[in-house]
């Protein structure tokens, strides 16, 4: 599984890592930008899935940094290519580098837990259900951050072997609690992936926004991938660790990287439905306007509404103006939940709606007779 051939893996992840950081962050932005811009409409505005994925990307920027200082210290190279300072302080940045990166692919499934209590608004049992799990995630992340720094005595006895008398633990306490941490990730990146599409499907919105979000919330299972490749090479990972500490460790961080950075992508795609829609309706506009059709749209509609007069085939009149006007319904009409649910007797969000029904009549008018006044025509 790891690429042998390699010989700077610290190079190459320090390549891999600030990409993907630069793809988040850009994501992040307009998940934050949409937010914002939008919360007044759409009664919405920054929530804990919003905070949550900031300190996710604050800890991926950290991690970013400190793969930085490592990689110049020699981690990523063979051990045999470093001096003992480079080797000391590679090994040291890479303890920190791990104790910290666990926390970047674990913390996205509490805003994927947050965003789904925006849009499905569950219930109390379901809350349990949902904040046990991943409580119980970061109990094992944190029992490996803290085993990372206590499995030797003294702690520096972890990165310089030559401090006499020191002693370290057996490495397959690290090694089980390494493979469960990752295998436990793995299933509730899948569990958070599909678990929520039935409810998904059942929101009372149009159904091309319904699968808009499924499978945008879906997509966090290729973090189940990530996280199945990490499991299969964490064995060969450690073997080769026994006698060159410093070569495989960038590759597995990269695994861990990718899986946070594709679980806060994914969990932020739901929130930029606002901002997909302000652009289609631009280009919608645009597009009309470039084709001077808005005469034949308004004389069209304008004949419908002659023609089809009762109330059930004016909302469908209504239907094809808003859909030729780009204002269709689309992924930002999720139910984000804020506040308690209204109830049904009260005024529709979209306003108060007056209906004037006129009637008309005609005449003819023969030379010599004199018609009445206008008024009396219309009854």
């Amino acid at each position: 599984m790891i690429e042998l051939g390699r010989d700077d893996y610290g190079a190459f992840a320090n390549r891999v890592l600030w990409s993907l950081f630069g793809v988040t962050t850009i994501v992040v932005a307009l998940r934050i930008v949409a937010r914002l811009h939008f919360s007044t409409r759409l009664r919405t505005g920054l929530g804990l899935d919003d905070y949550i994925t900031l300190i996710c990307l604050i800890l991926s920027f950290i991690v970013c940094i400190l793969t930085t200082i490592a990689s110049e210290y020699g981690l990523g190279k063979h051990v045999y290519e470093l001096d003992d300072n480079e080797r000391i302080n590679a090994l040291k940045y890479n303890a920190i580098i791990n104790a910290v990166l666990i926390w970047q692919f674990s913390l996205p499934k509490f805003a994927i837990i947050a965003i789904l209590k925006r849009i499905l608004n569950y219930g109390t049992k379901t809350a349990v259900l949902f904040w046990t799990l991943g409580i119980t995630s970061q109990a094992c992340i944190l029992a490996v951050s803290i085993w990372w720094f206590r499995q030797c005595h003294p702690i520096e006895f972890g990165w310089d072997k030559s401090i006499p008398g020191g002693t370290c633990a057996d490495i397959k306490i690290m090694i089980n609690l390494a493979y469960f941490t990752s295998a436990y990730s793995a299933f509730l990146d899948i569990f958070f992936a599909l678990y929520p599409i039935p409810f998904i499907m059942r929101l009372n919105m149009p159904l091309r926004g319904r699968l808009a979000v499924a499978g945008a919330l879906s997509l966090s299972s290729l973090a189940f991938v990530v996280s199945v490749i990490k499991l299969s090479a964490l064995g060969q990972a450690f073997a080769i660790s026994a006698t060159d500490p410093t070569y495989p460790v960038p590759y597995l961080d990269i695994l861990g990287m990718s899986e946070g950075y594709i679980l806060i992508i994914c969990s932020s795609l739901p929130a930029l439905g606002p901002l997909f829609r302000a652009a289609k309706g631009k280009l919608t506009s645009r597009d009309i306007s470039t084709h001077r059709s808005n005469g034949n749209v308004g004389s069209s509609l304008h004949s419908l509404h002659k023609s089809f007069p009762n109330a059930k085939e004016q909302r469908l009149t209504d239907e094809m103006e808003r859909s030729i006007g780009g204002n269709s319904s689309s992924i930002d009409d999720i139910p984000l939940v804020t506040s308690p649910t209204r109830s049904s007797s009260s005024t529709p969000a979209t306003g108060i709606q007056k209906t004037v029904n006129i009637s008309m009549t005609s005449e003819v008018v023969r030379p010599g007779s004199i018609s009445r006044p206008r008024a009396a025509q219309i009854f």
